[in-house]
């Protein structure tokens, strides 16, 4: 079995009645929700929903103006609280460094903060290549890489910290279908190998619909809908209908040719 695999088992995550304030701007309204251990969340809404914001709450970037997040039954906002427990944020850019490799790419914060021994580091760092499939890109830089080796690339150095907590901030945005079903693929399958919760935020339905064990719908920071995908996709509100089955106005003068 893979050393990848945390010594300490997947966490809980539990959003107690969240809510975020930027000046006079109530982005997050009463969000509460529960993610069991080991579990595939996903956070689904449009633009400008909050998902992200809400996200940055739970990796302990953002202090909620009122409620808490939850993890393992520690505060979010409380520094300790990633020092006790493994949590991994996989950016929608990907935040690679342009001048560094890919190897050094995931070998950087360990080395950085002096984790393990430059041995270790560089094992680990080989088998995350190795479960992204990209052992051959390991001395390439992220400018020769595609927009979906970018997003694995990302991926693997997540698991470089051995992580219980996952955090992916829209995994296949910008990703031709093909690649974006690969991704989630790689989402699901590294949850069944190295026994990590999962929190995807996404406006993907089909990513949604192929890896989440239950999901919610935000819009305009309050959650709409929750419950499993075929629960929420299949419901006969007209909100969530028009978010899911956008219909396009073929009269409009800017759709014709």
């Amino acid at each position: 079995m893979s050393t990848l695999v945390s010594d300490k088992k997947s966490v809980c995550v539990d959003a107690e009645e969240v809510g975020i304030r930027f000046g006079d701007t109530q982005v997050i309204s009463d969000v509460s929700f529960s993610v069991k251990e080991g579990e595939i969340f996903v956070i689904m809404g449009p633009s400008g929903s909050g998902k992200s914001v809400l996200l940055r709450s739970v990796i302990g970037l953002l202090k909620p103006t009122s409620g808490r997040v939850l993890i393992g039954g520690l505060d979010a906002s409380d520094r300790q609280t990633h020092e006790k427990i493994k949590t991994g944020l996989v950016f929608q850019a990907g935040a690679l460094f342009n001048s560094m490799s890919v190897f050094d790419n995931l070998a950087f914060y360990p080395r950085e903060h002096r984790l393990a021994k430059e041995s270790d580091i560089r094992e680990k760092v080989e088998q995350a290549l190795e479960m992204l499939s990209l052992k051959e890109a390991a001395n390439k830089i992220p400018a020769e890489l595609s927009g979906g080796m970018k997003k694995r690339v990302a991926i693997a150095r997540s698991l470089v910290m051995e992580p219980q907590l996952l955090l992916y901030d829209e995994p296949t945005s910008e990703l031709d279908p093909t690649m974006a079903a690969t991704i989630s693929e790689v989402i699901g399958t590294l949850r069944e190998e190295l026994n990590v919760t999962s929190i995807v935020v996404s406006h993907d339905r089909d990513l949604a619909e192929s890896i989440s064990d239950r999901m919610i719908l935000l819009k305009r920071g309050t959650i709409r809908a929750s419950g499993t995908a075929k629960e929420v996709m299949g419901s006969d509100s007209e909100e969530i209908e028009e978010f899911f089955r956008p219909e396009i106005d073929v009269e409009n003068p800017r759709f014709r040719r």
